[in-house]
């Protein structure tokens, strides 16, 4: 599977279970499921139009916005989250949107398909604003598919917020690679600058502190999941990477490397990183899997005395 099909797949399986759990949640009428995927939609909105930026109007401190959730800084589409599809729903709406800042008003259902309706609400708009209703298939189809950075955003970002919250029963921890983990203890006590350094005398500062940076923004994102899901991730692709490291070092002849030579082996390790987890996410829970935390996971390996590009850091 490739990265732009992975990112797709997280797409569509968030949007599955949105739209399963909106239709079970409404037939019990709880629809306290719009509240929660607000700031959601806000952070998607705002992924897919780069040129405005949307914010959630119930968490502003000022304005009463009755009738609408999401509202953009240029003050053209405001937005209602609902997983009502009743004409009464949207008349109500309507009728209540009083503050006419917004130049377009959306109610965007959480839905796959929107409802047909014989008739508009043009009584009611009056021709103040535009109207219109938006359902999941209006926003695949604006997805960016084509931006894989930003695929791979918003891939994380549903990621987050729906998939990592939904009750797994056949799904567990990696029990075992978290139990090794625990055993590891390598004797390689360089650090990523030390290992880059001893490796070659030709690798430049500015590089370094790039990794270094690398290595603190992945530790930022890797702090919000628990420490069970990361050690269990880091064992994983800890010995993956060993076995990598064997084979580079069995076929490289002594001597200095060069930059390109040492960052071709930290894009094979995360090639090993990203194909071990997406195989072993088929069976446990592992909510982190695109390539760029995994690369940063790499480097704070090699940081942490894991990994390193010679013979010294092979663990035994």
């Amino acid at each position: 599977m490739s990265e732009r099909d992975y990112h797709k797949k997280i797409i569509l399986d968030a949007f599955t279970h949105l739209v399963k759990k909106v239709e079970l949640s409404s037939s019990l009428n709880l629809h306290d499921i719009n509240i929660n995927t607000e700031d959601t939609f806000c952070e998607l909105l705002n992924f897919i139009y780069t040129d405005r930026k949307f914010k959630n109007l119930n968490s502003e401190l000022e304005g009463n916005y009755t009738a609408i959730d999401l509202g953009d800084d240029k003050n053209d589409i405001a937005i209602q989250v609902t997983s009502t599809i009743k004409r009464k729903k949207v008349v109500e709406t309507l009728n209540k949107y009083k503050n006419e800042d917004y130049a377009k008003v959306v109610i965007l259902y959480c839905r796959i398909k929107k409802p047909k309706r014989n008739t508009g609400f043009e009584e009611i708009i009056k021709d103040k604003f535009e109207f219109e209703e938006w359902d999941l298939s209006k926003l695949l189809n604006i997805m960016p598919f084509s931006n894989l950075n930003r695929l791979g955003e918003i891939s994380e970002l549903l990621n987050r917020d729906i998939i990592s919250n939904i009750p797994d029963i056949i799904k567990k921890d990696d029990l075992t690679a978290i139990e090794e983990w625990e055993k590891t203890n390598p004797t390689d006590i360089r650090n990523i600058t030390d290992k880059l350094k001893s490796a070659s005398s030709t690798v430049k500062e500015v590089r370094i502190k790039k990794y270094c940076r690398d290595i603190a923004s992945g530790k930022v994102e890797l702090s919000r999941h628990s420490e069970r899901v990361i050690s269990a991730m880091k064992y994983r692709i800890f010995e993956v990477c060993q076995d990598e490291l064997i084979d580079f070092v069995e076929n490289q002849d002594d001597g200095e490397l060069s930059t390109i030579e040492l960052t071709a082996l930290i894009e094979r390790y995360t090639e090993r990183a990203f194909k071990i987890i997406e195989d072993k996410s088929q069976d446990y829970i592992y909510p982190l899997r695109n390539r760029d935390i995994l690369r940063k996971v790499v480097l704070a390996l090699i940081d942490e005395c894991y990994l390193s590009f010679d013979e010294e850091g092979i663990y035994t």
